[in-house]
């Protein structure tokens, strides 16, 4: 069995699908490669809880399970209106939206596996009981909000922080720096840059004035980035590509983004056929990996079908960047439905050399449009185009003093490259200076 840290939406469709159809919690967990255990706190922790609507003459206290033993008075509410009767009869306000020993009453089939309400109840349609069930995309949205809010806040009780609060302010107020307080008291029980954050926050009584190094110094830049979803690449890993046959391995087509500014939306994406050294520039959304879909849609139905999508560019090989995260739908061919027009492979974590051919011929494009001088957005379609055209028609020195329009030549159709927008430049007309582009390069 697989230690595994979390469930993916993926296993938890497979016990979604699993618990209408009967199977018991081993079997589902044998199915996923978890323990049993794994399973049912999974189902009862992330299912969908529905409450029933109350008529008008019903009480919502009868929805706790302590109901029936309950002798609350005046207790349950911050400020009770009333103590002449007990909480559970009050008609001024609802006692369980704010008694701390509420608990839900819940029917005795939903304390024991599956955790949700049977298919074949035969009280499911006037049953009182909050309904149960299990939903796949809910219970993974349910985790994500876990997951997150399990970590907000601090690390320490109010009583700690109060203690804390009282050993460092007035030694801030002497003209103590959080780095001697930690250094001289370790009561203190956390680090310099610890007390840093609880100050940012307002949790400590010290006021930045009376901190004279951190008024000098400028806040941290944090990363505004969303947490990004992992992506399950079993049987698309480097090595996964070095096990296709040597005939697979030297028609790929390798992929790669190349980026101006850091404050830019736009950069190129290149797809470098290493066969034939012909390389694709093709502009889109930074980090977007439905325009690389989009992309490759295009070039499928500028080439008329799947076979002929295919026979271009049978394998990718793709670095891990975010954009090409939707392996799906890179391989999905947009022609023919349900059927697979590529193969789709990714280099290991910071292995930009497992694709060194394309990582090579970008050196070609950065004459034109270099690095850290060269505003992506000012670029359009065209002017990539312009660019793929002039570095593609380039003599190659390995290559018998060839261009790549040359040794392309037999395999890439005139639609596609009119599609594209690319065309050959007579070899003394070939500019890879950064004039060709001198309105996007800072001169």
């Amino acid at each position: 069995m697989t230690k595994k840290k979390h469930l993916s939406l993926e296993n938890r469709e497979v016990i979604a699908q699993g618990i209408p159809a009967g199977d018991s919690a081993g079997r589902i967990a044998r199915r996923i490669d978890v323990s049993t255990s794994t399973v049912t706190r999974e189902v009862k922790a992330n299912r969908t809880i529905r409450e029933k609507k109350l008529t008008g003459k019903s009480k919502p206290s009868i929805r706790c399970a302590n109901y029936q033993d309950c002798q609350k008075s005046g207790s349950a509410c911050k400020k009770c209106s009333t103590r002449l009767t007990t909480c559970k009869h009050c008609k001024t306000r609802s006692c369980i939206a704010s008694c701390p020993d509420f608990k839900r009453k819940m029917c005795p089939d939903t304390e024991r596996w599956p955790y949700v309400c049977p298919e074949k109840c035969s009280k499911r349609a006037y049953c009182g009981f909050p309904k149960c069930s299990y939903d796949a995309e809910a219970a993974d949205a349910n985790y994500r909000v876990r997951l997150a809010s399990s970590r907000e806040g601090i690390d320490m009780s109010d009583e700690q922080l109060l203690s804390l609060d009282k050993i460092v302010t007035p030694l801030v107020k002497q003209g103590h720096s959080f780095e001697a307080i930690c250094f001289t008291h370790e009561e203190v029980g956390v680090c310099a840059r610890t007390l840093y954050n609880y100050q940012d926050k307002g949790l400590l009584s010290t006021a930045n004035i009376e901190l004279p190094r951190k008024v000098r110094l400028k806040p941290r830049k944090k990363n505004s980035h969303a947490g990004r979803d992992r992506v399950d690449r079993a049987g698309r890993t480097y090595d996964d590509f070095l096990a296709l046959p040597l005939e697979e391995q030297v028609r790929v087509v390798q992929g790669d983004s190349v980026c101006g500014y850091e404050w830019n939306e736009h950069d190129v994406l290149s797809l470098h056929m290493v066969a034939y050294a012909f390389q694709f520039y093709l502009r889109k959304r930074h980090a977007d990996s439905e325009a690389v879909v989009k992309w490759l849609d295009v070039i499928e139905r500028a080439l008329g079908s799947r076979e002929a999508f295919k026979a271009i560019f049978p394998v990718l090989l793709l670095d891990r960047g975010v954009e090409f995260d939707d392996w799906e739908g890179m391989e999905r061919s947009c022609l023919e439905f349900g059927r697979r027009r590529c193969r789709v492979f990714y280099c290991d974590a910071m292995e930009s050399n497992q694709k060194s051919q394309a990582e090579r011929n970008h050196e070609q494009l950065r004459r034109i449009l270099p690095k850290e001088r060269t505003d992506f957005d000012a670029l359009n379609v065209y002017d990539i185009a312009t660019c793929c055209s002039h570095v593609n028609s380039y003599p190659i020195a390995g290559r018998g003093g060839k261009c790549a329009f040359e040794l392309a030549a037999s395999i890439l159709p005139v639609a596609l490259l009119d599609e594209l927008g690319i065309a050959r430049v007579p070899t003394n007309e070939v500019i890879l200076k950064p004039y060709l582009m001198k309105h996007a390069v800072e001169q």
